[in-house]
């Protein structure tokens, strides 16, 4: 029997000319599969990424496709990084996630001082990676133009090809927090020399194994202040501050290319899986039965429609190169409702396959078993959670929009 396996979000020749420059991006992240193929396997058994990979993806200028102009960065934004991001978790949801995160930190990075930036880049600029947190996990006693930093932060992904480590801190000056004009206490990212931090082996998860989101610990380390950047939760924009109400909305959709990437490679692996595969005192194979038919239409439909609504929502966000541009409630509730069902829609596509798998479902090191683990672990980020059904679902009754309950 011959078989043609099709995928209906594949672009046809002629739909995928689109910009150069996003088709650059896409054939630079097509290019690595081979080497994260490769390598896949040993991330996940290592809890970080091998330095084969990334030096690959590094190499393919995919640690700094979202990094600032001025320091040779792609400024890849919005639309165009979702979709760098899904391909890439397509093979290998812990690749898509460290560079998912990866542009997101070069975005905050954006936002240091000039001459800060320059040097963060000065050396290696397409290895030049930042990693850390945004949670104030740590203290930063300030001392008159810098501040001397302690703390331990968790969930540091791709700390172990980091070059600098963001560590959020509340200021303590004279032994009490700081607050500022608004009364609000006086946070800071502060920027840190991975040198100077010390990973700790805590990565030992289902899933998103090869992230190497470790925590990290910095104990007495003295920082200038041109490499902090403050930290407003919400009200007014300041100058140069990481706004977090502003900047979430334009971060999360990558977060969701991540589960959309992970459910493609699954259905794709399934697809494969079901050509060769005649179950144990069967007589056809799994492709020849009405049951796996039905499954893979419904897992293709499934995916593809969450995939166009994250999309379309994505396209409505305004042009902003440090993610600070305003966004309404209405808009930031959009993408929240989105993100979040991207993420659990692909969720429910992996699972409904894994159930048709059988035991080639069992063995540690299979597409789909990967994928089954990786994709439960990533729709428990804040960005994606279930909450933020809940919290749209309040939103569109009239009683604000919060951030959780």
């Amino acid at each position: 029997m011959t078989s043609t396996v099709t995928n209906l979000t594949t672009p046809t020749t002629s739909q995928a000319r689109g910009p150069r420059r996003n088709q650059t991006w896409l054939e630079r992240a097509r290019g690595v599969a081979p080497v994260i193929a490769e390598w896949r396997d040993a991330a996940d058994q290592q809890h970080h990424l091998p330095e084969p990979l990334v030096d690959a993806l590094a190499r393919a200028g995919l640690f700094t496709l979202a990094a600032a102009a001025e320091v040779g960065g792609g400024e890849v934004r919005d639309e165009r990084l979702v979709r760098v991001v899904e391909e890439l978790s397509r093979h290998d949801g812990s690749v898509g996630w460290n560079v998912t995160i990866a542009a997101h930190t070069s975005v905050i990075a954006s936002r240091l001082p000039a001459a800060s930036l320059q040097q963060a880049y000065a050396a290696a600029p397409n290895r030049t990676v930042f990693a850390g947190g945004l949670l104030p996990r740590g203290t930063a006693e300030d001392l008159g133009g810098s501040y001397r930093l302690h703390g331990r932060w968790s969930f540091a992904s791709g700390s172990r090809q980091a070059s600098w480590m963001f560590a959020p801190s509340a200021i303590v000056a004279n032994g009490q927090p700081r607050l500022r004009a608004d009364g609000h206490p006086d946070i800071r990212v502060f920027c840190v020399p991975a040198s100077k931090c010390e990973i700790l082996d805590t990565w030992d998860t289902l899933g998103l194994r090869g992230t190497g989101s470790h925590d990290f610990e910095i104990k007495d380390v003295l920082v200038g202040d041109e490499w902090s950047i403050p930290i407003v939760l919400d009200g007014p924009l300041q100058p140069r501050s990481l706004h977090l109400a502003n900047s979430l909305p334009y971060a999360a959709p990558s977060v969701a290319a991540v589960p959309l990437g992970i459910a493609r490679g699954a259905i794709e692996a399934f697809i494969r899986l079901a050509i060769d595969k005649t179950p144990t005192l069967g007589t056809a194979p799994l492709a020849r039965q009405h049951t796996t038919h039905e499954r893979v239409g419904r897992a293709e439909a499934l995916l593809s429609s969450a995939r166009a609504l994250l999309y379309a929502t994505v396209r409505e966000l305004p042009r902003s190169t440090d993610w600070s541009a305003p966004v309404d409630d209405h808009l930031k509730a959009r993408i929240r409702l989105a993100c979040a069902h991207a993420a659990h829609t692909a969720m429910e596509v992996v699972t409904l396959l894994s159930t048709a798998a059988g035991t080639s479902l069992i063995f540690v090191g299979s597409v789909l078993e990967r994928s089954l683990r990786d994709v439960h672990v990533v729709t428990q980020h804040a960005a994606v959670a279930p909450s933020n059904i809940e919290m749209v679902g309040q939103y569109l009754l009239g009683q604000g929009l919060q951030v959780r309950r």
